[in-house]
């Protein structure tokens, strides 16, 4: 018996006007390059990524969708079992963020559940501003996905669960105390010594990253702050580290350098997340 489920989830997206690409089987990488520029709503092109029995995973490309994602993670999961932080998951912050502000937790949405407990929640992007990826931008265990990133579409599977689909309702326009927050500079964050807990080794590895970021000169900070964000994220990638402590420390170095010779926040925050993942990936 022939198993189209991944071919019918990247239709599926596809009738929603959402262009998708093929990721590796079981996994949230690209199976293609160009991923963005090829993603595609094509019922023919689908079919021949993914034909009969194909266990190929499928990626949905949020700026060509008009889609911009919000990733409610968990505070522990499969692949990282113990708690990260003691604010609670990313459904408690953003909830935090929502009773601050005085505005309504953004749902009901499209919503799809990921396999380590968390969500994806879809809304429509404004055509202005255009809003890029984030990561932790509205508090811990929150990141974003807009022009410049994708997300694994519901019906996908990873090794210890599957995306599923818990809200099949149009998505919603993003809020604009949303887009408020995500457009704001965040105020710098004042690093301890060290996060709680960390042995020596990491803290040590933490305060060479950072003042190799805070000390770059001219010509020079695009690539230390990569290469300051990949050696941090092997750290984060064996659990030695969270993702948000070693975000926040390199976001706190970079903002000595922000508005000099065209170097954005905008930049910065798009550096040191693909820097992260690339090292958290490469272990």
């Amino acid at each position: 018996m022939s198993d189209n489920r991944l071919r019918d989830s990247a239709l599926a997206a596809a009738r929603h006007g959402w262009f998708v690409f093929p990721l590796r089987p079981r996994s949230k990488k690209p199976a293609i390059k160009r991923w963005e520029q090829q993603a595609t709503i094509n019922s023919s092109t689908i079919n021949a990524w993914w034909p009969q029995n194909s266990t190929r995973n499928v990626g949905i490309a949020c700026g060509p969708s008009h889609l911009h994602v919000l990733d409610l993670d968990v505070a522990y999961s499969p692949t990282t079992p113990q708690p990260r932080t003691e604010v609670g998951d990313g459904r408690d912050v953003l909830k935090q963020l929502a009773d601050t502000t005085g505005h309504p937790v953004p749902v009901p949405t499209y919503t799809v559940a990921t396999p380590s407990g968390g969500a994806h929640l879809y809304y429509l992007a404004p055509v202005e501003p255009l809003l890029r990826n984030s990561i932790g931008r509205l508090g811990a265990h929150i990141d974003t996905r807009g022009h410049g990133g994708y997300v694994v579409a519901a019906g996908s599977s990873l090794g210890f669960g599957r995306y599923r689909l818990v809200d099949n309702r149009a998505p919603i326009p993003l809020p604009d105390w949303l887009i408020t927050a995500l457009v704001t500079p965040p105020p710098p964050i004042i690093p301890t010594a060290a996060p709680r807990d960390l042995d020596a080794y990491v803290a040590k590895a933490l305060g060479n990253q950072t003042t190799r970021v805070r000390t770059a000169s001219t010509g020079t900070r695009h690539r230390t702050l990569l290469l300051a964000a990949n050696s941090l994220g092997r750290l984060v990638g064996r659990g030695l580290l969270t993702r948000h402590d070693a975000y926040a420390a390199l976001y706190n170095a970079t903002t000595i350098h922000i508005g000099i010779d065209q170097f954005t926040h905008t930049e910065a925050e798009r550096t040191i997340g693909d820097g992260l993942d690339h090292g958290a990936s490469h272990i």
